[in-house]
C-alpha cells in the first residue's frame, strides 16, 4: 500500500522520466513496466535502487533486448501458437528473419478474385503482427496486396469493411488506418493458415 499520494506521484514521475525518449508505441508499454517495477520494488530507502532499476529497464527497452520475441525462433514459435500450426509450417507462409514478418506465400494459395485475396492477406498479415504484439495498418496490407498483384485500389477499403473479423480504426478516408483482429478474425486466420499448409 502506498503511504501517500505524494509517493505515488513521485513513482509516476520517475516512470515518465525513464520512458520519455521512447516512441509512442513503446512508451505506453514501457511506462507500465517501469511503474509496475517501481511499485513492486519500492522500500523506504530504495530511491537510488529504483532509479537505477528504471534506467536499466529503459535501456533494455531501447535496445529491444527485453522483447519477448527478440530472436527468430521466438517469432516462429509465437506464430505457430497463434495460427495453430507447427513451427516448420510457419516457414511456408512467413519470412521471420526480421522483426516484422513478411508474407512469403506462393501466389497460388491466394484467391484469384482481388477482393477475396485482399481479405486473405489481411487475415495473415494482421494475424502475424497481432501474434508478435505489433500494429497492423491498412497501408501495410495495401502494399502486400499490391506485391501479390491482388490490389483493387478503388475497392480496397470496401473489401476490408466486409470482414467481420477485423476492426478498421481511424479517420475514414485516411490512407493509413489501424487494423485490429477480433476473435472471429483470429479463428478465420487460423483456418486459412491450416488450409494452406495441409
Amino acid at each position: 500500500m502506498l503511504s501517500s499520494t505524494k509517493e505515488l506521484r513521485s513513482l509516476v514521475s520517475k516512470a515518465q522520466e525513464a520512458t520519455k525518449d521512447l516512441d509512442n508505441d513503446l512508451r505506453r508499454v514501457a511506462f507500465e513496466r517501469v511503474l509496475n517495477h517501481l511499485l513492486e520494488n519500492r522500500t523506504a530507502g530504495a530511491t537510488v535502487q529504483n532509479r537505477d532499476a528504471s534506467s536499466e529497464i529503459t535501456e533494455t527497452i531501447n535496445n529491444k533486448a527485453d522483447g519477448v520475441l527478440a530472436d527468430e525462433q521466438q517469432r516462429i514459435d509465437a506464430l505457430a501458437r497463434y495460427f495453430k500450426i507447427s513451427p516448420e509450417e510457419v516457414r511456408y507462409i512467413f519470412d521471420t528473419s526480421e522483426e516484422q514478418p513478411k508474407l512469403m506465400l506462393a501466389t497460388k494459395y491466394l484467391a484469384k478474385a482481388k477482393a477475396h485475396a485482399t481479405q486473405e492477406i489481411t487475415l495473415l498479415i494482421a494475424g502475424a503482427l497481432t501474434a508478435l504484439g505489433q500494429q497492423t495498418t491498412t497501408s501495410h496490407i495495401r502494399n502486400v496486396a499490391d506485391d501479390y498483384d491482388r490490389l483493387d485500389g478503388p475497392n480496397f477499403m470496401a473489401a476490408l469493411g466486409k470482414m467481420p473479423g477485423i476492426s478498421v480504426l481511424g479517420r475514414p478516408g485516411s490512407q493509413n488506418r489501424i487494423v485490429r483482429m477480433k476473435v472471429t478474425g483470429a479463428e478465420a486466420a487460423q483456418t486459412l493458415a491450416q488450409r494452406i499448409v495441409s
